[in-house]
């Protein structure tokens, strides 16, 4: 696993952990905006992925 994606893994792990931290805190809108952050580390993640796999079919 490169170190690309343990970065991605560790950003998407920490903006969910920062959102439940906000959620506590009382503020859902910023919340809500670190769930979509963590969200899009996830996407980016996953399209990663399938690059990676497409590569390797050709």
């Amino acid at each position: 696993m490169s170190r690309r994606i343990r970065l991605q893994q560790f950003l998407a792990l920490a903006a969910f952990v920062f959102a439940v931290y906000w959620i506590v805190d009382g503020s859902l809108l910023i919340a809500g905006g670190w769930v979509v952050v963590g969200l899009l580390n996830l996407y980016t993640l996953r399209r990663e992925s399938e690059a990676e796999d497409d590569a390797l079919n050709v």
